[in-house]
């Protein structure tokens, strides 16, 4: 699948990041900004994708690409918000699975953002770079908001993605360290391919 092949109504985004890898000007860290369900999970796959493939052999790429669509790719870091019980981290599914049940939501920890650089404190092993997503950063608490900002003034070989709803979400000197990529409200016309790609059409059918 071409890139961004499955990312509808999000072209300004979209040509600004092929635009980056196409110049070889990649930024230290992006914030990828808009509404929940308009695609910046999505896009980030897309850009990582290309980030950690690009310039490899074709074998390669293709390789990369499955460990990336499992999940299991040794240059990728994927953070998303956790629970916190008995000194042991549950992102929601685990917490889910585990029964768990907690009265505050998930957030993204400290313990977490020093997960970061400690897999930024080693090169990359099979890509040119290395990549870490922070879904839901607008969680962060003022402590490891400030120790993700330390990590941003030196990556290194690394491009950090921040999804977030808006830059006023998140302190003012984080979001100056990023590339903000601004995703659109999605129009009628997308929204209709979208849920009916997903099965979903009955719900435009309905009276």
């Amino acid at each position: 699948m071409t890139a961004f092949q499955n990312l509808l109504g999000q072209s300004g985004a979209v040509e600004l990041l092929l635009q980056a890898i196409a110049k070889e000007r990649i930024a230290p860290a992006y914030l990828f900004c808009g509404s929940l369900g308009i695609g910046r999970t999505i896009a980030a796959k897309n850009f990582t994708q290309l980030l950690l493939t690009t310039g490899l052999a074709p074998e390669k790429q293709h390789l990369a690409c499955r460990k990336l669509s499992t999940g299991n790719h040794p240059d990728l870091l994927w953070v998303e918000p956790t629970f916190l019980k008995g000194g042991e981290l549950y992102t929601n599914a685990q917490a889910a699975e585990q029964g768990l049940q907690y009265k505050t939501p998930p957030k993204i920890r400290i313990e977490q953002i020093r997960q970061i650089a400690q897999f930024l404190n080693r090169p990359a092993l099979e890509a040119t770079r290395q990549v870490v997503i922070i879904e839901d950063a607008q969680t962060m608490a003022e402590a490891p908001a400030n120790a993700l900002l330390k990590t941003l003034e030196e990556p290194g070989n690394a491009t950090l993605i921040l999804i977030a709803p808006d830059a006023d979400s998140l302190l003012t000197t984080l979001v100056s360290r990023c590339q903000k990529i601004q995703f659109k409200p999605l129009s009628a016309q997308d929204l209709s391919t979208i849920l009916r790609e997903h099965n979903y059409g009955a719900i435009l059918d309905h009276p």
